[in-house]
């Protein structure tokens, strides 16, 4: 063998043991809690478990794996234990270098005994995977509003689809004679139990176990095909809307025209915002909620305290010891709406939109997020500066 090569092998099972060698029990980390999530979830996971780990007056660590909707839901419906390794999120103490941007570190679990999901989150209606209402010990809890949306590589020409074209892109592939996506190997979607094949097409009303395309396991895995397809103007794609706010510079998103519209939609108010102004007012129909699943007592509260923690932090609830950050701005930050943010509500998958007014409205505070404060919204301190109103976030809100 020559030795230039046996000196790279030496160095690569080197590599190989030491890595093996500080593989971290997912246990011994800090107050660890253990998620199953879909992966459109997880730049909130990275981004609010770094801020929780820093959180000094109550430091978290959120383990995760990631598998489709569908999948989460039936492991704590079930008590299906994680055997595989996982992921976490460090500290800043811990790893100075690490950012959200970057893949969360691994940890290990016993193979056997596994650990119990404690938190799984869903991202659209669990309905949609046909697994029967909740075991009564398991509570259902809406979270944030996931859009999900068309993608094509950059160099497309394409601009909006309609849910016609969808119902017959998606439908019948090849057979549905809809140009310029008529090629099924250019048809990039997710798995059957995955939230955005789920979600997109109950909006074409097309059945999950109906659609044409190749199907991948990740969100990554789609934005890689679209970005090494080179057949750009036939190629087409889904996604969750962070995702693609992510690799704006690289792909395009379709406005889309759903059914009995007339006009076709960006998920924001136009092509380069990120708003999600058609998302909160019904102009954009391609969304669902996120639901966290977690054990809950009599009273429908979590029996979990770090669970209880984690998912007020993510609905924006105040929570005891205060955090040293806003989690309402975190969850902005990854592209996902507040539910009181939303002006709209459906009751399930695909469902006719009706005006909502949530109970504690966040619109002000969620637009100085996005650079879209409307002229009545106005900063307060306390609600004696709203006229009847109430200050939340530092804003003005009508209750």
């Amino acid at each position: 063998m020559p030795r230039l090569l046996c000196a790279s092998l030496a160095a690569f099972v080197t590599t190989a043991v030491a890595a093996e060698a500080s593989a971290i029990d997912c246990s011994a980390l800090p107050n660890p809690l253990y998620i199953q999530s879909g992966d459109t979830q997880e730049p909130l996971l990275k981004s609010l478990g770094r801020q929780l780990r820093d959180n000094t007056a109550n430091p978290i660590t959120l383990v995760y794996i990631t598998a489709g909707t569908c999948t989460n839901i039936e492991a704590i419906y079930t008590g299906i234990p994680v055997t595989i390794a996982m992921k976490y999120v460090p500290s800043t103490a811990e790893d100075p270098a690490w950012t959200p941007s970057l893949p969360a570190l691994p940890c290990d679990v016993d193979p056997v005994l596994g650990v119990d999901v404690e938190v799984a989150i869903a991202a659209t209606f669990v309905d949609s995977c046909n697994l029967g209402p909740p075991p009564a010990n398991i509570g259902l809890i809406t979270g944030p509003i996931q859009a999900y949306l068309f993608a094509v590589p950059e160099a497309s020409t394409q601009r909006a689809i309609t849910a016609e074209e969808g119902y017959f892109v998606f439908g019948f592939g090849q057979a549905g004679m809809v140009d310029p996506w008529s090629n099924e190997m250019l048809m990039f979607i997710r798995t059957p139990t995955k939230s955005t094949l789920l979600t997109t097409m109950a909006a074409i009303d097309v059945p999950v176990s109906k659609a044409k395309g190749v199907a991948f396991d990740k969100s990554s895995e789609v934005v890689n095909a679209l970005l090494a397809s080179t057949d750009a103007e036939h190629s087409i794609g889904l996604l969750g809307a962070e995702i693609y706010d992510r690799n704006r510079d690289t792909i395009n998103a379709l406005a889309f025209r759903a059914f009995k519209q007339r006009y076709a939609y960006f998920p924001d108010k136009t092509a380069t915002s990120l708003d999600k102004q058609n998302v909160r007012d019904g102009h954009y129909t391609i969304w669902a909620p996120t639901v966290y699943m977690t054990d809950v007592d009599g009273n429908g509260q979590p029996t979990n305290p770090n669970a209880d923690y984690f998912i007020d932090l993510v609905l924006g609830t105040p929570v005891t010891p205060a955090p040293a950050f806003d989690s309402l701005e975190t969850v902005i930050a990854q592209g996902i709406i507040p539910d009181c943010a939303m002006k709209v509500t459906r009751e399930f998958e695909g469902g006719d939109l009706s005006l909502y007014d949530p109970a504690e409205p966040c619109h002000c505070f969620f637009e100085s997020q996005v650079d879209a404060l409307g002229p009545n919204c106005a900063t307060c301190m306390a609600d004696n500066q709203c006229g009847g109103g109430k200050c939340r976030h530092g804003y003005c809100e009508a209750h």
